[in-house]
């Protein structure tokens, strides 16, 4: 009988798209290694997990210090022997507009978007030469897309950045057969919308959608499940476009 049991990393794993991929990977059965700024976000997904922590792990990393990414892999703070799929789904963004956009600001956005996720993945490879299948799936959004006057140019800056960085390397990591594709959502129900805008601004944009409606976390969590899974194994350098036709 084949006992390999494949491993999901998943940053920004507490809130919005990566806690519903957190709970779909392990729904499917799937070792999660779940990694967040604050120790004490871990509440409401350990909550919602009711005790069944088994297939589970709880990291707290720091994604705008270069040190704290670094030490959790050199000291291999996890307990699995290799990592199958590696989630980017941490990210910040900011209504700041350009005038009046700092540079601390700006860099602040782009390294915790584009930085941390690209020493995540140099660092992750290192896992996953044991891997049958290894996949990395980065998370950038609409706004990377196209023309976006609801969030920040460093924001849609940094999520333009990702499909570049996604696109190089899915040929630079091909010879390792690791796969490297990338989701762009549309406007998604997470707590990055809802501080961005209102009940009513939402709904508004709703109304200018195709399908009238925003998507929840779960259906973008899917797509993302998908890229990483055997399924999709000749799907490399991809960028899935999931925003309901707005694109």
């Amino acid at each position: 009988m084949d006992n390999y049991s494949r491993t999901v990393l998943i940053t920004g794993s507490t809130s919005g798209i990566g806690l519903s991929c957190a709970l779909l990977f392990a729904e499917r059965n799937w070792n999660v290694v779940c990694l967040a700024k604050k120790s004490s976000s871990f509440s409401k997904i350990k909550k919602m997990l009711d005790g069944k922590f088994e297939k589970f792990e709880f990291h707290q990393v720091d994604f705008s210090k270069k040190d704290s990414i670094y030490n959790f892999f050199n000291k291999k703070q996890f307990k699995f022997k290799y990592i199958d799929a590696l989630i980017n789904s941490a990210g910040i963004s900011t209504k700041t507009k350009i005038e009046n956009l700092s540079e601390n600001e700006w860099q602040d956005i782009f390294y915790i978007n584009v930085n941390a996720s690209f020493q995540m993945i140099r660092e992750s490879i290192k896992f996953m030469d044991k891997s049958r299948s290894p996949t990395i799936v980065n998370i950038s959004s609409i706004a990377g897309r196209l023309r976006s006057i609801s969030l920040s140019c460093a924001y849609s800056s940094s999520k333009a950045a990702i499909i570049g960085m996604t696109r190089h390397l899915a040929m630079e990591l091909s010879p390792y057969e690791i796969r490297v594709n990338c989701l762009a959502p549309g406007q998604t129900i997470t707590p990055m919308l809802n501080s961005a805008l209102s009940e009513k601004g939402q709904k508004n944009l709703a109304k200018n959608l195709p399908l009238k409606r925003l998507a929840n976390p779960l259906e973008q969590a899917k797509i993302i499940y998908f890229l990483s899974s055997s399924e999709s194994s000749y799907i490399n350098g991809a960028i899935i476009d999931s925003n309901g036709g707005a694109l």
